[in-house]
């Protein structure tokens, strides 16, 4: 008898794989699902462009961060093209792109090794930021704090970005303290 070999392959338009690298990311820094919830539903309706997860120290200033930004102009025009996105991309695990999943384990360590505290913000898309009463509204469906602030950097901080290789709407960033 010889050995079966399976293999498992997936398609999903480019949206939900944005969404998916928005949820493979929250879940990295332990964010709980319930706002993982929220935020990939306004992601599904293109109502946010990006979301950043934060490690505070004891000081309650931030010390490290990860960003990830779409960019919904160059999502449009590339699903006129290329709707779709299939499994077995070079250096994906599953639906998973590879510069997430490094940046998000890169993250996780630090804010475990570092004990710090994580929270997240999102950055609604523009037209929502210039309507008030819209943007309000919004942060009340998806739980979020009306123009709320996030913490200062400790330090200036150091980053490194890169553009999602087979994904290049998004675009992800590492900042970190320095110093």
């Amino acid at each position: 008898m010889s050995p079966q070999t399976f293999t498992y392959t997936w398609t999903q338009t480019r949206l939900e794989t944005v969404q998916d690298q928005f949820h493979s990311l929250m879940l990295y820094a332990g964010i709980k699902q319930s706002s993982i919830d929220h935020v990939l539903a306004a992601v599904g309706c293109k109502e946010i462009d990006a979301l950043g997860i934060f490690g505070t120290d004891d000081s309650k200033l931030r010390v490290a961060e990860i960003e990830l930004r779409v960019d919904w102009s160059i999502s449009g025009r590339l699903t006129l093209t290329v709707p779709n996105i299939s499994g077995g991309l070079p250096g994906w695990r599953e639906k998973e792109a590879p510069e997430v999943r490094v940046a998000g384990r890169r993250f996780a360590e630090v804010a475990k090794s570092m004990s710090l505290t994580t929270s997240y913000w999102v950055n609604f898309i523009p037209t929502i930021r210039a309507d008030a009463d819209r943007h309000r509204a919004l942060c009340e469906k998806y739980g979020l704090a009306y123009k709320s602030s996030i913490p200062s950097w400790k330090s200036t901080p150091e980053e490194r970005s890169e553009t999602l290789l087979d994904l290049p709407e998004a675009n992800i960033a590492i900042r970190r303290a320095g110093g």
